[in-house]
């Protein structure tokens, strides 16, 4: 996820480090010819750079447990509503509206929050 630079720091090995609007932080190292980053050197030059937007690794991974756990939310809801609608004596074409509503009353907030919460699940910081 592409995200814009807001500032810069030196860590403790003296390596220039953006900070990032979505509170992440990624190295931004000169050390040709791997990475070429002579802008980084200088206070003009990374000042310059204010506003340019990085790929944010940590936002992306964020982004997928969000979906991987929304997804499996959904399916759980569905499959359960699938079933009891069958308990209760629906039709087939009854049990499937019965899942296809619990797709869209399904709230979601509680699995979004678990998602993003720092863990084992998610290093949100």
């Amino acid at each position: 996820m592409r995200q814009k630079i807001t500032g810069f720091h030196l860590d403790g090995e003296g390596h220039w480090v953006a900070d990032l609007e979505c509170g992440h932080r990624q190295h931004v190292r000169h050390d040709p010819p791997w990475m070429v980053r002579p802008w980084v050197l200088t206070e003009e030059g990374r000042r310059s750079r204010l506003g340019v937007e990085l790929d944010c690794k940590r936002c992306d991974e964020a982004g997928l447990a969000v979906a991987e756990a929304v997804r499996e939310a959904l399916k759980t809801a569905a499959q359960r509503a699938y079933e009891e609608g069958g308990l209760s004596g629906l039709c087939a074409e009854g049990r499937w509206d019965l899942a296809l509503d619990a797709l869209g009353t399904t709230d979601l907030l509680p699995v979004i929050h678990r998602a993003l919460a720092p863990g084992p699940r998610g290093d949100a910081e």
